[in-house]
């Protein structure tokens, strides 16, 4: 498994979606999902540089493909995006053209139609996409320059309790719901003292037993 690449990037074919990135001496060559375009060609002969890397080979695809993105988080995205049927690495690389935590909003919104957008997923992965992944991306949705951005604090103080719901009623939870699921986390993890644990904790509370995390 190769997870990242720390070097130069030495080539960008905005055509082909592919930069090489020189590592010691050996050149990789990379697929970059087109959200991340602009970054790829803003680092190009800049220096040394760390692309956060997904490897795939299979019986079906035994040419390795490597795809980069610029944050971690971005590619854990990717990694539970290629576990829904049908969406493989070399679709959910064409497929991703708008930002990671746009794309996990419409999911987690169930808003098939804004899905539908995405270059190659029709209605009916769009479907798919929605009944796999939804309530699997409360973090990913968060996400603003590859970091969970809390929501401000109310005027009174900072309330962990007030910040997990407004988020989550935020990502189209009812807030009966997201309140109810605030205070189930709350009550089994009263150590929980970060607004990001808190949501991962009731991401992994209401995930189906034996999906993965």
């Amino acid at each position: 498994m190769i997870a990242a690449l720390t070097g130069t990037v030495t080539h960008w074919n905005a055509e082909t979606a592919t930069a090489w990135v020189l590592v010691q001496g050996v050149t990789y060559e990379v697929r970059i999902p087109a959200f991340a375009a602009d970054w790829i060609a803003s680092v190009l002969d800049q220096g040394e540089t760390t692309v956060h890397t997904y490897y795939h080979v299979s019986e079906r695809q035994p040419a390795p493909l490597l795809v980069g993105f610029q944050h971690l988080a971005e590619r854990e995205f990717f990694r539970k995006f290629i576990e829904v049927p049908d969406v493989g690495p070399t679709k959910a690389v064409r497929a991703l053209t708008r930002p990671v935590s746009e794309i996990a909003r419409w999911i987690e919104a169930g808003d098939v139609k804004a899905i539908q957008q995405l270059p190659g997923i029709g209605q009916r992965l769009s479907q798919t996409i929605v009944a796999q992944l939804s309530g699997r991306l409360t973090l990913e949705a968060l996400l603003r320059d590859g970091v969970v951005e809390a929501p401000p604090a109310p005027a009174g103080g900072p309330d962990l309790r007030e910040d997990a719901v407004e988020a989550l009623v935020s990502l189209q939870y009812t807030r009966r719901d997201a309140e109810r699921a605030v205070e189930q986390v709350l009550e089994s993890r009263p150590d929980v003292q970060a607004l990001e644990d808190l949501l991962r904790a009731v991401l992994e509370q209401q995930a189906p037993a034996g999906s993965p995390s």
